[in-house]
């Protein structure tokens, strides 16, 4: 029993190990290998293209700063020397907006960069993809085609040992012996409807001669009268009519 057992289980390894160095499974499975990595670098494209629109919207931000704390040290030097203390502290707040600005500027175009660097890896990583997969699924159509070749080729075996052949031959003998015989049965068969009718031809010309030869005879007197025989009825008189 156990060893009945093991051998099932062997068979099924066997079967799985077979199944599994398909050129066809492995193909398909390193199609879906090479697809599964196109996610991961499409989220790490947009993380990086995110962190530049981050930038971006913080130099819009600071510029705008930049450009309004402008307009309040010209309107506080404007208003007077009373002013001036204001004025040195919006020029204060501006120059820190602006070291702010030129760092930020720095890590947009850093990002910047960046993000064209991820986008360009994301195009190139579609492109190689669909190159690995078109590639895959030609050497998928050409195994299948070896299969359907050998499949063809086995056929093609199977007909010249003869194993459908043979019965093809068979049977068309046994056809042909039927069909003879069936066509000396109807040439026995003719042949002796043919007699039959010849005889029969022959009988009904020897009576006919039999018959000619006859009124001959009579005609030239050397045959007695034959009676007539009479087949009417004599007539009946009629009867007296009673007074």
């Amino acid at each position: 029993m156990w060893r009945r057992i093991r051998n099932i289980i062997r068979a099924f390894l066997g079967l799985f190990i077979r199944m599994a160095e398909d050129p066809r499974v492995m193909l398909e499975q390193y199609i879906d290998d090479v697809r599964a990595k196109i996610p991961t670098l499409r989220a790490t494209a947009a993380n990086v293209i995110a962190t530049e629109l981050k930038l971006k919207a913080q130099l819009e931000e600071l510029e705008a700063q930049v450009a309004d704390l402008h307009k309040q040290i010209i309107a506080a030097v404007k208003l007077g020397p009373e002013y001036e203390n204001e004025a040195k502290m919006l020029i204060a707040a501006k120059a820190t907006a602006e070291t702010s600005l030129g760092e930020t500027h720095e890590q947009f175009e850093s990002a910047h960069a960046a993000s064209e660097q991820a986008r360009k890896a994301l195009e190139d990583a579609r492109l190689e993809v669909e190159r690995r997969v078109r590639e895959a699924r030609a050497l998928i159509s050409q195994q299948d085609m070896i299969r359907m070749q050998e499949e063809l080729a086995g056929l093609m075996v199977s007909f010249e040992i003869g194993d459908q052949s043979d019965v093809l031959q068979r049977a068309r003998d046994r056809i042909r012996d039927r069909a003879a015989q069936a066509q000396a049965r109807v040439e026995l068969a003719t042949k002796d409807v043919d007699a039959k009718l010849r005889d029969i031809r022959r009988a009904t010309a020897q009576i006919g001669v039999d018959e000619q030869l006859r009124e001959y005879k009579r005609q030239l007197g050397m045959l007695p009268e034959e009676p007539v025989e009479k087949t009417m009825q004599p007539a009946r008189q009629p009867e007296a009519t009673q007074q």
